[in-house]
């Protein structure tokens, strides 16, 4: 007994079709393996500002084990951690890392219009493949960015029927002509095909409907179910312009750089305490900010006042209340840290607290480095209030 991959339409290459139905695993191997099989684990990661969602491999309606072991994309899974992306106050764009060569068809039409209802604005990538449904997801984004090596298309749908080794008798009640269909007769064959052109006739107009095309171009121009490369699928209007993920990364992070408010100047303000300076200049500054206590205070002279101004000139009036949580999240993390470097202590007053946190971690990690940066003793406070909060305070109340 076999699983049987081909009772169902899908939307994807002929040589990946091919793969799956030659490496489907029968049951008792799922059953054997399934005992070693990991928590699952999202598929959205966090990149600054910018949430990245992979779409990869084969895409099924359901999560499996097959899926898994195969590096495939589940569309029950991105209907969960797309829209938490979206409602994440942190993240400001969605990057729909897209490598797949298609898959099932159930489910892509519903997801697709999850991604065009974003709040969020979302970009699709394509790095090596985007074929068919992975192409039809990519399409509902604002905007498709590609490698120029990247291959897009593949728009239609597939029926598939395996003939069997073993002859099986099946006795179809009188009413339901078009239950059993036999692909090798002419009706039969006429029959799926009607349903295979009405699959792809959706598919067609919703690819439409993203990219603002017609159907009749997307018919005549998108490669007539086969692949265009990057820049002849840009000439046709299947994408927009070519790319690199950590370009877009960081284009995105610069763009929405604007919307974090204060938060993103009191990062400017802390990173333009740091550069340049030493660790006596640093703790000088550190102290008159108040984010030191006052035994460390009077060690050198720096001009305080002149960084404060300069680095507090543009954002630091907007957004006072979420920098103040995340500069108390960072310092928590460093106290509890034993942190007594106020050189690495800047460094982390600069990043979000998840960035901070990180760090923190790869610090302790380098034993070369780590007794310089930490003591078991907590030099960051003297036992009354935060320092760095009593400061924030009073800024936020100005």
């Amino acid at each position: 007994m076999r699983i049987n991959v081909l009772d169902r339409p899908w939307l994807m290459s002929e040589g990946a079709l091919r793969s799956v139905v030659e490496i489907i695993p029968t049951p008792e191997m799922l059953a054997t393996k399934r005992a070693q099989r990991l928590e699952r684990t999202w598929t959205a990661t966090l990149r600054g500002n910018v949430a990245i969602v992979a779409i990869s491999g084969t895409i099924a309606r359901y999560d499996s084990f097959y899926n898994y072991i195969t590096g495939g994309t589940a569309t029950e899974d991105l209907a969960v951690d797309i829209p938490a992306a979206d409602q994440n106050p942190d993240v400001k764009a969605i990057i729909l890392d897209v490598g797949s060569h298609g898959g099932e068809a159930t489910g892509i039409n519903e997801m697709a219009e999850i991604i065009r209802n974003l709040k969020t604005p979302v970009v699709a990538y394509v790095g090596g493949m985007a074929a068919s449904a992975a192409y039809w997801l990519a399409s509902a984004a604002d905007e498709i960015v590609v490698d120029a090596t990247a291959e897009l298309g593949s728009i239609g749908a597939v029926f598939g029927y395996r003939k069997g080794k073993e002859q099986t008798i099946e006795i179809v009640s009188t009413v339901s002509p078009k239950k059993r269909l036999d692909p090798e007769s002419k009706e039969g064959r006429e029959e799926i095909l009607t349903r295979a052109d009405a699959l792809a006739d959706i598919f067609i107009s919703q690819v439409a409907k993203y990219r603002g095309v017609t159907a009749e171009k997307v018919k005549k121009d998108f490669g007539q179910g086969g692949m265009l490369i990057a820049q002849a699928a840009i000439d046709a209007g299947m994408a927009d312009r070519i790319g690199s993920l950590e370009g877009l990364i960081a284009e995105l992070q610069a763009k929405h750089k604007s919307t974090h408010g204060g938060s993103m100047g009191l990062r400017e303000e802390l990173q333009a305490l740091v550069a340049g300076k030493d660790e006596t200049e640093i703790k000088t500054a550190l102290a008159a900010m108040g984010y030191l206590p006052a035994a460390e205070k009077g060690v050198g002279e720096v001009d305080v006042a002149k960084i404060k101004e300069d680095a507090t000139a543009a954002g630091v009036e907007q957004g006072k209340a979420e920098a103040l949580e995340n500069t108390k999240l960072v310092m928590e993390k460093c106290q509890l840290a034993g942190v007594t470097s106020a050189k690495f202590t800047a460094e982390m007053l600069a990043l979000t607290p998840e960035e901070a946190g990180a760090k923190i971690l790869d610090a302790q990690a380098d034993g070369a480095n780590a007794a310089e940066i930490f003591s078991t003793v907590n030099p960051m406070s003297d036992g009354g209030e935060n320092p760095l909060v009593a400061d924030a305070k009073k800024r936020a109340e100005a």
